[in-house]
């Protein structure tokens, strides 16, 4: 089995994986982070008057992340910052959490299955904070950047259609920019069966404490939830960039406005949009508040993967906020699909988001001929549909492509995906994406032009990510519903198309193969 070494260390995904014990097992893992510990058992008062001091103010034994020190510093006394707090939950809870904050004077957001909340507060509050019961780590509202002709062919997607797999009634979830789900291949309410987006900026959405009409003591209210920050049944939610539009063809879009010519991996599928873009940026909490809602939701619409094209660089931590949060997701049974990232094609350059163990790290590559089979550079593979792909070996590998540590049984990706050239669907408002791909769709991809006011090419690892997702959900119906997220895994790289001239640590364990891994699902009914 080629899948990852450092699989064999995790367990099924309902049961806990400490960060302790993942640490023991990782071992000599460079969480690249800043432990910030003070004397003191509590909060340090008096001294955050002097930002030269405030990190020395941290509670003892709380992780604090390097952005956040950075941003305490220079920070004015009354200066509100957002802080999302981890916590561990065998000595405490969300909800008493956030009341302790509260009662400190700062405003909250909860989150309903996560095991952490987001607090806007003084640094002074933020130095009570990390003082309070079973407070782990203290992360800032970073942002996440977005990691930007069909790829059916490529993946084997049209051989899996005919052994009667679609994806049908299997729920894909896209956490990205939004979907336009006005474009034909993504109707609301058919094919996009919930489209919803975040109702304004994260400070807006804060709870603050009452004051007691007699005693005049703050009384905490309670927080509004992560999942509940969203407006749901939007139409278009993708209305400034066209990135989450066009992933969204990739995963599960009906090819309706080419005749099926551009349609995604999992035809049959469904999709629910959740746009955390502020701005054509993917703030923290709205991503926080994005996996939250997908838990919340995933019964309603039967949600076994979901996709997310975006990422950060620097190194892996398994005590970041965004990471706790995936692995929530992973326990809850979904299947969490990330690019592996465009920072190729020197070592050591994977998307950190990729990197943990329970997600699908997605290389990315050029297409195969559209007849399914044929070698690579045939005549059914025009040059212009190699650019980016790397000289001598076989070409299939994006120079873009980030790479992980040769021999290292952790950072590399899984598995490989086109993401070169490729075709899906145009957002009516995507200006951002439609702007960038201009002369892509004309003078490269050759769209049509009865078909470039629908369609739009792109390259990435953004790109390849949501064609592993379509085939997760391939792979959902033909096992009838009993695939697991360990179990996709495990079946996508097994049944990988061999690289030869590649090592892992480039490819993962190959080249996708649709077809082979519905056949090895269906074997788990």
């Amino acid at each position: 089995m080629r899948h990852r070494a450092r699989r064999g260390a995790v367990p099924a995904y309902h049961q806990r994986l400490t960060a302790e014990e993942f640490m023991k097992r990782l071992l000599t893992l460079a969480a690249g982070t800043l432990l910030l510990a003070a004397c003191q058992d509590g909060p340090a008062g008096d001294a955050l008057l002097h930002p030269e001091t405030r990190l020395r103010s941290v509670a003892a034994g709380v992780e604090v992340d390097p952005a956040l020190g950075s941003a305490l510093l220079g920070a004015g006394e009354a200066d509100p910052l957002e802080v999302i707090v981890t916590f561990d939950e065998a000595l405490t809870t969300g909800d008493a959490l956030a009341a302790s904050i509260q009662q400190l004077g700062a405003g909250v957001i909860g989150f309903q299955h996560l095991p952490m909340v987001a607090a806007l507060a003084t640094p002074e509050q933020v130095s009570a904070i990390s003082a309070l019961a079973g407070v782990r780590g203290l992360w800032a509202n970073t942002s996440e950047r977005l990691l930007n002709r069909q790829v059916v062919g490529s993946v084997g997607a049209d051989l899996a259609w005919e052994a009667g797999y679609t994806g049908r009634g299997v729920g894909i979830a896209i956490l990205d920019t939004g979907i336009d789900a006005g474009h034909p291949d993504l109707a609301f309410g058919t094919k996009t069966v919930q489209n919803v987006k975040a109702v304004a900026h994260s400070k807006d959405l804060y709870t603050f404490p009452g004051r007691d009409s007699v005693t005049g003591l703050k009384t905490p209210k309670p927080a509004k939830k992560g999942y509940e920050v969203f407006v749901e049944n939007v139409e278009n939610t993708d209305t400034d960039n066209g990135h989450g539009t066009h992933v969204a063809g990739t995963a599960a879009g009906s090819g309706e406005a080419s005749g099926g010519k551009y349609g995604g991996v999992a035809p049959g599928a469904h999709l629910i949009g959740v746009s955390a873009a502020v701005g054509g940026v993917l703030p923290t909490i709205n991503l926080l508040a994005g996996f939250d809602y997908i838990i919340e939701n995933r019964k309603k619409y039967n949600i076994q993967v979901v996709n997310n094209s975006w990422g950060s660089t620097g190194r892996f931590n398994p005590n970041s906020a965004l990471t706790i949060a995936t692995r929530e997701v992973y326990e809850a049974g979904i299947t969490v699909v990330f690019a592996g990232g465009n920072e190729g094609p020197g070592e050591d350059t994977m998307n950190p988001r990729s990197v943990a163990p329970w997600v699908i790290s997605v290389a990315a590559g050029c297409k195969l001929a559209e007849d399914y089979g044929q070698p690579a550079g045939s005549a059914a593979n025009p040059t212009n549909s190699r650019a980016h792909c790397e000289d001598g070996r076989d070409r299939l590998l994006a120079d873009f492509s980030s790479r992980g540590i040769p021999g290292d049984a952790m950072y590399h990706p899984d598995i490989l995906a086109p993401g070169v050239h490729t075709v899906s669907s145009r957002a009516s408002t995507g200006l951002e994406i439609t702007a960038f791909a201009a002369q892509h769709d004309a003078r490269i991809c050759s769209i049509e032009a009865a078909h470039v006011p629908y369609y739009t090419c792109i390259d990435g690892t953004s790109m390849a990510s949501p064609a592993i997702a379509g085939v997760v959900a391939l792979m959902e119906e033909a096992s009838g519903g009993k695939l697991t997220p360990d179990q996709a895994l495990a079946v996508l790289t097994r049944t990988a198309r061999a690289m030869p001239g590649y090592g892992e640590w480039e490819v993962g364990a190959g080249y996708v193969d649709a077809l082979a891994a519905v056949k090895a699902a269906r074997s788990l009914r």
